[in-house]
């Protein structure tokens, strides 16, 4: 057997045996070929649609709608995208289908070429289709969740929630971008709380944790909106005043600092006052500041407030006790 005739086989046994049913008619209506699973609808033997005309297949409702709107539409644009009727099986049996047609023309050879699916089918497959498309929705919707869950833990701390170094970081060279452009200033507190370690040593981590948590509370209580407040590290936290228009503001928001933790906290049963150290600095950005620049202010601003911060704790080591 050549290999033409092997396809030909080939395509004859896909048509025959195919789940939906397949029908070549000619433009009259007339069928020229059915598939076997048309013949198991119809309830007719083995090529015994042949010559049947295709509107006898059909309920009397089915013709007269197949007549007037399938027919014209078919003339005019050679193809029926799909169509909602029944076929007559055994017994009276109706079946409902859907049917797609597609004509060609030749001539004498002109045909139509019409498949049947069965409508229950098809709607489950529609179902099947429309789950695994929102399978797939909610799929992506916890992947863009757990993205943005990951992404959120990557940049705050995980025992207050405030953002951690590396968000400040971002947050600073943008501000510094920012007031670069708009000519203002930037300003930044160094905070550390005092004694802090007395709390671990005497209480343990659990108390300590419950200071640092009420202390990272206090101070975004205390600073304005557009401040930002970070853990930076241990019991040491930075507050990033990002438009400082006027000098004043730096000592106005860290006296508002300090101020927050006037009060006492319970824990683990006992009263602590708490206090903090508080070390301010400031910066300009020069015109023309270019990426490098800003990176080399941001290091230099937090060493300076870094550094003011160790001598206001020191002056308070130093200071003689009161009374």
């Amino acid at each position: 057997m050549s290999a033409a005739d092997t396809v030909a086989v080939d395509f004859g046994q896909l048509f025959n045996q195919a789940p939906a049913g397949y029908v070549v008619a000619r433009i009259d209506g007339t069928i020229v070929a059915a598939n076997a699973t048309m013949h198991a609808w119809t309830g007719a033997p083995a090529g015994g649609l042949n010559g049947t005309r295709l509107l006898e297949l059909m309920p009397a409702g089915d013709r007269l709608m197949y007549r007037t709107h399938a027919g014209p539409k078919l003339e005019r644009d050679g193809q029926l995208g799909e169509l909602s009727i029944e076929l007559l099986g055994p017994d009276g049996l109706r079946r409902p289908v859907l049917l797609s047609v597609t004509r060609t023309l030749d001539g004498a050879a002109s045909r139509d070429l019409m498949i049947f699916f069965a409508a229950p089918e098809r709607r489950r497959y529609e179902r099947e289709l429309a789950n695994a498309h929102r399978q797939l929705q909610d799929a992506e919707a916890d992947r863009a969740k757990l993205l943005q869950e990951a992404h959120h833990r990557a940049l705050h701390d995980p025992l207050t929630g405030l953002p951690n170094r590396r968000h400040l970081g971002e947050s600073l060279l943008a501000a510094l971008t920012q007031a670069g452009e708009e000519r203002n200033r930037v300003g930044m507190l160094f905070c550390d709380v005092n004694n802090f370690k007395q709390v671990n040593d005497t209480l343990g981590h659990a108390a300590g944790d419950q200071v640092l948590e009420h202390v990272g509370r206090m101070l975004s209580l205390a600073v304005r909106g557009a401040d930002a407040v970070t853990r930076y590290s241990g019991d040491e936290f930075v507050v990033l005043i990002p438009r400082l228009d006027d000098p004043a503001e730096l000592d106005a928001v860290a006296e508002r600092v300090r101020n927050g933790l006037a009060g006492s906290v319970t824990v683990a049963g006992n009263e602590l006052r708490l206090s903090m150290s508080v070390g301010r600095a400031e910066t300009t950005v020069p015109a023309g500041t270019d990426s490098a620049g800003r990176k080399e202010l941001a290091e230099a601003l937090l060493s300076a407030a870094d550094q003011d911060m160790y001598r206001v704790k020191t002056e308070m080591r130093s200071a003689p006790a009161a009374g």
